[in-house]
């Protein structure tokens, strides 16, 4: 099985286009210690030809553009995808907007649940997606699911979906109180795996991690982990936002109750961050976060970081 990081960053990219809080600002000069990065998102094949995205970032395009796997092939023919299928977690705008990149009559499977499945019917803008082409595929939560193509042909890759803590998407926030936002089905971890035995395990949004989770984890597994935040109250600190993680649906990589402490015991063969937000200091490569992070043992996912099982 072969995984391609489309993009590593949270909503808004890395810059962000209107930030210019230090990260921000030492990406837009060029430090090469600070490498900018596109929106979150996976590509994963069994065979390096066919790819199936877990989810689609609102900068698809320019992901594909660096993705010569993602390209036409270049056999003459006037039209042409390698991307057979996508696979959607969630409804936030940073796993969904790429769709609407993918609406020039190219068939491919899309899979999502019944959360996701109701936003698109909801929303007319997703009728771009011509259902001559395109396949609308449920995703049954707690079932393994063979990944097909739009004609049916099975893709040699199985995904799993299941709920982790989380909340609805912002566009949906009619409140600000993040008790009545929060839901047990609007956010998807999603597991996949090929024929070897190895699976990975995505999961860009996540606002707590249960028990549940850390079982089904195992030894030759690689966790691809929600990164936003380093801490709690990062952006009211940074003075880019009001909101905290929390409040977001976020769990911070730092803390007692942070991914670095409640994943220390858990025995996988690779943990990575990625959904980075712009002001989470790991993205600059000498701070003491991003050094905390690697002496934990975990990586930071960058655009372009290529994974062999």
């Amino acid at each position: 099985m072969l995984v391609r990081v489309l993009g590593a960053a949270a909503g808004g990219g890395f810059p962000q286009w209107n930030c210019n809080c230090p990260g921000c600002a030492r990406a837009r000069a060029g430090d090469p210690l600070v490498k900018p990065r596109t929106q979150a998102s996976l590509a994963v094949s069994a065979d390096g030809a066919r790819w199936v995205l877990l989810n689609a970032s609102p900068d698809l395009t320019a992901q594909i553009s660096a993705s010569p796997c993602l390209q036409p092939a270049r056999d003459g023919a006037a039209r042409g995808s390698p991307i057979k299928a996508v696979v959607i977690s969630g409804g936030d705008v940073d796993c969904i907007a790429g769709l609407l990149s993918l609406r020039e009559g190219q068939k491919f499977s899309l899979y999502a649940d019944n959360f996701v499945h109701r936003i698109f019917e909801e929303n007319r803008i997703f009728g771009v997606l011509n259902r001559d082409f395109v396949r609308f595929r449920d995703l049954q939560v707690d079932q393994d699911v063979p990944i097909t193509d739009a004609d049916g042909a099975l893709l040699g890759l199985t995904i799993r979906a299941f709920h982790v803590p989380g909340k609805i998407p912002l566009y949906e926030e009619t409140i600000d109180d993040i008790t009545q936002l929060q839901s047990d089905n609007a956010v998807l971890g999603l597991c996949v795996s090929g024929g070897a035995g190895a699976k990975i395990f995505y999961i860009p949004g996540c606002g707590a991690v249960t028990d549940a989770l850390r079982e089904k984890l195992g030894a030759q597994d690689v966790l691809f982990f929600d990164g936003t935040l380093w801490q709690d109250d990062e952006m009211v600190l940074a003075g880019t936002g009001h909101k905290t993680g929390a409040r977001m649906g976020h769990i911070s990589v730092s803390g007692p109750q942070g991914s670095l402490a409640v994943f220390a015991g858990v025995n996988v063969a690779r943990k990575i961050f990625i959904h980075i937000n712009n002001t989470n200091p790991i993205l600059r490569e000498d701070s003491a976060q991003a050094e905390a992070v690697r002496q934990a043992g975990w990586d930071i996912a960058y655009d372009g970081m290529e994974i062999r099982l």
